[in-house]
C-alpha cells in the first residue's frame, strides 16, 4: 500500500512542469517554516553556530529560504528520475570549472566526485556519468519502501550503487584503481570509529575519514561538484571545485579539516541551498550529544 502511494506520488511529481514542481516544494518549505517544525529549529540553531556574525534577521532569511530550497529538493528528485535524460541535461544551463573535470579525465586517474548536501545534489551524477561510469556510495534509507525508487532513479541518471559497508568500499577502491569515478556525500555524521572531530565553520564536527583513506590508497583526482538551483525554474548551474590540497593528508584530523574547508567553499556558492536542517553538530568531542532544543 505504502509502496504504491510513494510510486504514484513520484509519478505525479515527475509529470508536473518544473516550475509547478518547484513551487510545490517551496510551499512545503513554507509550511515547515510557519509550523515551527524540528527542521526549522535545527536550521536556526546550525546557522547561529556557523554564521554568528550575521544579524538575527539575516540568519532568519537564510533559514526560511533554506527550508524552501529543501522542499524543492524533495519534489524535484522524482522529476529528474522520471524525465528523459536529455530533457534533464538540457536544464543544466551553465557549467563553471568544467575544465577541472576535463583535466581529471585526461590524467587517466580515478576521480572522487564529492557532492555536499547542497543545491540539487541528486543531479550531480549526470555530469560524471555523461563521460563515463559512476559508482556512488550510499546508505540505504531508513524506510525500505523508498530504496527501489531511489536506486532506479539514480540509475536513470547514470549511477551504480555501492552500499556503505565493507563490500561496497572494496568495490569503490577497485573502481578508483581502474581509473573509474566514485561519488561520495561528505557531510553526514559517520558511524562510530569512522570519523574524527574537525572544525566546520569553526565548530568541532564529527567528520568522515573514509574520503581521506580512499584518496590516500588510490591517489584519485578529488573534485567537488555543486548543482546550484537557479530561480524561477530556469535550470541549474553546475560548479566544479578543486579539493583543499590537504584532503589526502596521512593525519586524519588534518585531512578532515581540509574536507570541511572544501565543503565550506561549496556552501559559499549558494548558502541558502545548503541542508542546514541536518543535525551536523549532534555529536560533541566531550561524548555528550547536542539536544538541538
Amino acid at each position: 500500500m505504502l509502496s504504491r502511494l510513494v510510486n504514484r506520488t513520484a509519478a505525479i511529481l515527475a509529470w508536473l512542469p518544473l516550475r509547478a514542481n518547484q513551487a510545490l516544494g517551496a510551499t512545503l518549505g513554507e509550511i515547515a517554516w510557519f509550523a515551527r517544525t524540528r527542521a526549522r529549529r535545527v536550521t536556526e540553531i546550525n546557522l547561529a553556530i556557523c554564521v554568528p556574525d550575521l544579524s538575527e534577521a539575516q540568519r532568519r532569511r537564510i533559514a526560511r529560504q533554506s527550508l524552501r530550497e529543501t522542499g524543492k529538493t524533495l519534489t524535484e528528485s522524482p522529476w529528474f528520475w522520471g524525465r528523459p535524460r536529455a530533457v534533464v541535461d538540457a536544464q543544466i544551463v551553465e557549467t563553471r570549472g568544467g575544465e577541472l573535470l576535463e583535466r581529471a579525465r585526461a590524467a587517466g586517474r580515478g576521480v572522487l566526485a564529492v557532492t555536499p548536501h547542497l543545491g540539487s545534489w541528486e543531479l550531480c551524477n549526470l555530469p560524471f556519468s555523461a563521460t563515463g561510469d559512476l559508482t556512488y556510495l550510499y546508505r540505504p534509507p531508513r524506510n525500505a519502501v523508498m530504496e527501489p525508487m531511489l536506486l532506479a532513479g539514480r540509475a536513470h541518471l547514470g549511477g551504480r550503487p555501492a552500499r556503505l559497508d565493507p563490500a561496497g568500499i572494496r568495490t569503490v577502491i577497485r573502481e578508483l584503481r581502474n581509473d573509474g569515478t566514485v561519488g561520495v556525500l561528505p557531510d553526514q555524521e559517520p558511524d562510530a570509529g569512522n570519523g574524527v572531530f574537525a572544525p566546520f565553520f569553526g565548530e568541532p564536527a564529527l567528520t568522515m575519514t573514509l574520503l581521506a583513506k580512499l584518496a590516500a590508497r588510490t591517489d584519485p583526482t578529488v573534485l567537488f561538484v555543486v548543482a546550484e538551483r537557479l530561480s524561477r525554474a530556469r535550470g541549474w548551474r553546475v560548479h566544479f571545485l578543486e579539493a583543499d590540497p590537504g584532503i589526502g593528508d596521512a593525519d586524519r584530523t588534518r585531512a578532515a579539516a581540509a574536507l570541511n574547508r572544501s565543503v565550506e567553499r561549496c556552501i559559499a556558492l549558494c548558502p541558502e541551498q545548503y541542508l542546514w536542517s541536518y543535525r551536523r553538530f549532534r555529536e560533541r568531542p566531550t561524548g555528550e550529544r547536542r539536544t538541538y532544543r
